[in-house]
């Protein structure tokens, strides 16, 4: 079976058809400072610059770095073995047709941040790219990329297999986009890479090119030559890589102490589902418990969901008792908004009926719902609630007639 690197070369333009020349026009390396990396297959351009800025050095404080919370069964790793990705590309939505003409790759090297940056000058300079890709990637344990799993990878892949050939990588992949969402998209209008690079930490570019207006610089460029325009694309490149360096950091450090790092209480509450959905339980209760003390700052659809969910664990840890103060609190909010939310007053009423053994109070709880359904006007929940009340009044009944009993006694028999 032939290598990728014979694959590709087989694709490159034969002599008797040479490539068709790229128009006059000013050439990448008189507008970018980069070289020409040599290859079997062809040579690529390379751009690289080195970030020594404590924000984005400051993840090689991590170590080693355990990425299972964000990508299950993914080993530790040293940030020296991470690989940053970001593209641009020929279109926005993917498909067959569309081409990466610029590959950024971030990694760390001598305690710096070395971003290079591949450049594809046209199409038939594609098998080269991949070939340097291919070769650029192999060294690391975890890529980490911003929308990678649905974008940029499978577009990737998609060229290799275009090219006939389907390359293993021994490599997690950590599309930071999904802890990034679950965490602040609760405060934040959108998780936009860019929107997360200016909330969270206050970067806003002055100068920066439209990620849609990109495709049709790049077409501009093929068709006239000039490469003065692609300079803010590789600039808008570059500072997407170190904003991925930075956002990585960022969650790294949430994960370890998100209470001295996560300054919002939404954010540490979806921090904290994200903790349960991944099986961490005793962390993601205390820090929703944390979160849900400040909880008149949370959105209301996030607390109900975060108070629904503390109640739910603790329940099935057998720790029902600590969601008693917190049914309580929301039966109170409820009982000024409408619709009524039943669902603490169910919770409560099902602790004191099955687990206290209170039936007043467990009745009291039933009754006050069914005042506030009379006070509002609303009808939804009442069967099962005057079900669950005569339910109780049954117990009560028959409590008050074994009490009777033990107090009237056994009746006398007839003297013999």
């Amino acid at each position: 079976m032939r290598s990728l690197r014979e694959r590709l070369a087989a694709l490159q333009p034969s002599p008797a058809r040479p490539a068709r020349p790229r128009p006059a026009g000013v050439p990448i390396d008189a507008v970018v400072p980069g070289s020409y990396l040599p290859g079997r297959i062809g040579e690529v351009f390379v751009v690289e610059r080195a970030r020594e800025e404590d924000d984005v050095r400051r993840l090689l404080e991590h170590t080693p770095l355990a990425p299972s919370l964000f990508v299950p069964g993914a080993p530790a790793v040293h940030p020296e073995e991470i690989v940053f990705l970001d593209t641009e590309t020929t279109g926005l939505a993917g498909g067959t047709g569309t081409h990466v003409f610029l590959i950024g790759l971030g990694h760390f090297e001598a305690g710096r941040l070395v971003v290079r940056q591949f450049f594809m000058r046209g199409p038939n300079e594609e098998p080269a790219l991949l070939d340097a890709l291919h070769e650029a990637l192999a060294p690391f344990r975890l890529l980490v990329s911003f929308n990678g799993r649905a974008f940029d990878w499978p577009l990737i892949e998609g060229r290799f297999i275009l090219h006939g050939y389907r390359p293993r990588f021994d490599f997690a992949h950590l599309d930071i986009l999904h802890p990034a969402r679950r965490v602040w998209r609760h405060r934040l209008a959108n998780c936009t890479l860019s929107n997360l690079e200016a909330s969270l930490f206050g970067v806003r570019r002055s100068e920066d090119v439209p990620g849609w207006l990109i495709p049709q610089m790049y077409f501009d460029y093929l068709r006239d030559g000039d490469a003065r325009r692609l300079r803010p694309v590789f600039a808008h490149n570059h500072e997407d890589i170190a904003t991925l360096v930075r956002l990585t950091d960022l969650l790294v450090r949430a994960t370890a102490a998100p209470e001295s790092v996560l300054d919002h209480p939404a954010d540490r509450a979806g921090l904290a589902l994200l903790l349960l959905n991944r099986g961490e339980l005793m962390r993601g209760i205390d820090l929703l418990a944390d979160a849900l003390e400040d909880g008149d700052q949370i959105d209301p659809t996030l607390r109900r969901r975060a108070e629904m969910e503390l109640g739910r664990w603790l329940k099935r840890l057998d720790r029902t008792p600590e969601a008693v103060p917190l049914w309580r609190k929301m039966c109170d909010r409820a009982a000024r908004r409408r619709p009524l939310d039943l669902y603490p007053f169910e919770e409560l009423a099902k602790y004191y009926e099955h687990q206290a053994r209170d039936l007043v109070a467990a009745e009291a709880v039933v009754e006050r719902a069914l005042r506030l359904l009379d006070l509002h006007g609303e009808y939804h929940g009442r069967s099962s609630l005057l079900h669950r009340l005569e339910r109780i009044r049954r117990k009560q009944a028959r409590a008050r007639a074994r009490v009777r009993s033990r107090e009237t006694g056994p009746t006398a028999g007839p003297v013999g």
